[in-house]
């Protein structure tokens, strides 16, 4: 028994041991934290590929800009979740982590967007990124990608930053709940009719049946008054029922705008996944990715997505037509230009239409 005692004293005498070290440790690092400066910032800026947006001197910049530069803190007040905040906050930072490490310097660690293309259009200056976001190019450094020019409109605006599924999801959701609501609107409607309906049923119900009391001449009295009541409530039903049918028809026409907007926003996404897709696939090219920097775009949500691709080396403008079979027309180029075309040079013609999926028409 007094072995037993001795041996929970002593276990309970180690624990009361390890965790008085475990709170001098925390005191002693907490007074560290208190009275040391931070040891120097190392910031990581990761991905990018060959044209990055950003450098750890951006990095640098922004946090002395918002005075959240920890260089010359005490490690106590480094505010690591406003420094986070702030790098994440540029829209080429994919993720960013930042903590303070054992040796008493502030880790910056930053994977940034990788851009494939840059949407110069009127009003608009955007970078496209290789995981499908769009952010403005103000901001970012100078990116040698692809340039889409003409007079192109898209689904998003010149200040947005993010993926362009968000954009048509969001907006898909707001025309359902649009449409739910305009649906509901007809009900009250659809009461009226039955009320239009029910008054004049009550009217024909109230035709005069004559009783053998009744004479001719009162009957007729009766069958005059009731073909005019007739007449009145037939003309009312039918001016109501023109009055609610042009209501119903009005918010039938707000929902087929709205079901030809939901359309028009796949359409158009539709469209720019594959203008993407292809822009990925003219970098997988060698030859296509080396000699095509320019893409003209055209179209808006009213009209399909027209696609040209400008080459370096010749002043010739390939004409792909819509968006349709994009990769089977950039394949059907690189066999015409294999075939023939290396021989004769771009220069021979002014214009390649690809338009017309497995054909090439030169002038």
């Amino acid at each position: 028994m007094l072995k037993k005692i001795a041996i929970y004293l002593a276990h309970t005498a180690l624990w009361a041991m390890l965790i008085a070290v475990v709170v001098w440790a925390g005191m002693l690092s907490k007074s560290h934290r208190d009275s040391a400066l931070v040891g120097g910032t190392d910031i990581e800026v990761k991905g990018g590929g060959s044209n990055p947006l950003i450098s750890s001197e951006d990095i640098n910049i922004w946090l002395k800009e918002q005075g959240l530069h920890p260089d010359g803190c005490i490690l106590s007040k480094v505010d690591i979740a406003s420094i986070e905040s702030i790098v994440a906050a540029h829209s080429a930072v994919a993720k960013v982590n930042a903590y303070l490490g054992y040796d008493g310097k502030v880790k910056i660690d930053i994977e940034q967007r990788e851009p494939i293309a840059r949407l110069r259009i009127s009003g608009y200056d955007m970078y496209l990124t290789t995981d499908g976001y769009i952010l403005p190019a103000k901001g970012c450094n100078a990116a040698h990608v692809k340039v889409i020019t003409g007079d192109y409109v898209p689904l998003f605006d010149s200040r947005y930053a993010g993926c362009v599924e968000t954009i048509v999801r969001d907006s898909i959701a707001s025309l359902d709940r649009f449409v739910a609501q305009l649906e509901e609107a007809k009900l009250p409607h659809y009461k009226r009719h039955i009320e239009n309906n029910r008054a004049l049923r009550e009217v024909k119900r109230s035709a005069p049946k004559r009783s053998i009391f009744d004479s001719k001449e009162k009957h007729a009295i009766l069958e005059k008054d009731y073909k005019e009541r007739l007449s009145e409530a037939t003309e009312t039903h039918s001016i109501n029922r023109r009055m609610i049918n042009e209501d119903i028809a009005a918010i039938e026409r707000a929902v087929e705008e709205a079901l030809n907007t939901k359309r028009q926003l796949y359409r158009q996404a539709e469209e720019f996944d594959a203008m993407v897709a292809m822009i990925h696939h003219i970098i997988a090219d060698s030859f296509l990715n080396a000699d095509v920097t320019q893409i003209v775009a055209t179209g808006d949500k009213r009209s399909s997505l027209q696609l040209a691709i400008i080459p370096r080396s010749a002043n010739v403008t390939v004409d792909l037509g819509t968006t349709e079979n994009l990769e089977r027309k950039l394949a059907t180029l690189r066999r015409f230009y294999d075939k023939g075309l290396s021989r004769i040079g771009w220069d021979k013609y002014s214009k390649i239409s690809l338009r017309y999926d497995g054909q090439v028409v030169c002038r």
